[in-house]
């Protein structure tokens, strides 16, 4: 399934309005805004080609550079000490900072996944006046196991 419409170097969005039974979407990732709309999805897509194509010309027009979306560097704001920690360890591997977080990345994607999040819940029974424990789900990250106790979490 795929939830953006992509032509000529473009990507664009694809949403359903309930309210008065249209579909629309607007040109993603860049700081123009170029909208459009169809009563269907056969219809959406060739707005949403109609649109770039539109867009492409009124910046000829008008001398304009059109936007390119991703086009390759954006900021990402971390913190200082994870900021600290990634210069440290990238130097470590003998890596430029861009380098190291392009591998992390890239690490990430081959696994399809960002994150995945579950949690570890305890289930209390009851039985003649006992209490005993049962341990149901363990938390765990995509990247990394988790286990909480007491309160605290504890990294495996």
């Amino acid at each position: 399934m795929t939830d953006h419409l992509e032509y000529n170097g473009y990507l664009g969005s694809a949403e359903v309005s309930v309210e008065d039974g249209t579909l629309h979407g607007k040109l993603l990732f860049i700081r123009d805004v170029v909208t459009y709309e169809a009563a269907t999805v056969p219809d959406l897509k060739i707005a949403f080609r109609e649109a770039v194509d539109d867009y492409l010309q009124t910046c000829s027009e008008l001398g304009d550079e059109p936007e390119k979306p991703c086009k390759g560097t954006f900021n990402v704001r971390v913190g200082p000490q994870r900021h600290r920690d990634i210069a440290i360890a990238a130097r470590k591997q003998d890596l430029g900072l861009n380098d190291f977080v392009c591998l992390a990345l890239d690490s990430v994607l081959e696994r399809k996944y960002v994150v995945e999040h579950v949690h570890r819940h305890h289930v209390f029974v009851a039985s003649a006046g006992e209490l005993s424990e049962t341990k149901v789900v363990t938390a765990t990250t995509g990247l990394e196991a988790w286990e909480s106790t007491g309160g605290i979490a504890q990294h495996h």
